[in-house]
């Protein structure tokens, strides 16, 4: 979401992000960066409504590729599309936005043991529940958990939780992590 902010922006981003997992951050700054966010995700829906109209556009012409682009142009697309990594397609659409929109909403992903099965993750607003994972109990130690939590935030967790409603969020969830038992 970066890539939609000048590099002038990108550089406060990233300097109000480190503030903000170090919590020295003011205000001020908070509010800034929350501004930064809402531009970044506004540039971000505007581009997408641009690419679907233009699809739009497209469908509603019968216009097709090779009308737009020529062979070689379409060519080297393609290759340099397959040399970027194949990604197993799901046979269903669905299955792929649905499973798509799962990966995009965690917010924190922690494996600590090495050993044990799959990483601990917290989404969005994510129901909690009787007991916590020990690899998030293990981050509640010397009184840095809001820290420690944050050193463990996806892209997306870190850019949520610079805002009030993330930095909510994130509170609450430290405090379920601290209050609660692990299951044994």
């Amino acid at each position: 979401m970066l890539k939609y902010l000048s590099s002038t922006e990108q550089s406060r981003f990233a300097d109000l992000q480190s503030k903000l997992a170090q919590l020295v951050i003011s205000d001020t700054e908070q509010q800034e960066l929350s501004t930064l966010v809402s531009k970044a995700q506004k540039s971000a829906a505007e581009r997408g409504k641009a690419i679907e109209s233009v699809r739009q556009l497209i469908a509603d012409n019968g216009i097709e590729i090779q009308s737009v682009f020529s062979a070689e142009v379409i060519q080297r697309a393609a290759s340099q599309t397959s040399t970027r990594g194949a990604t197993k397609k799901s046979s269903s659409k669905v299955k792929a936005v649905k499973a798509t929109a799962r990966t995009e909403e965690v917010l924190i992903q922690v494996k600590l043991d090495k050993s044990a099965g799959a990483p601990s993750r917290y989404k969005k607003g994510q129901k909690l529940g009787k007991f916590v994972s020990r690899n998030f109990k293990q981050l509640d130690s010397g009184n840095q958990l809001l820290e420690n939590l944050l050193q463990y935030a996806t892209p997306l967790g870190k850019t949520y939780f610079a805002t009030p409603d993330g930095r909510a969020e994130l509170e609450a969830f430290a405090q379920f992590v601290h209050r609660t038992p692990v299951n044994t």
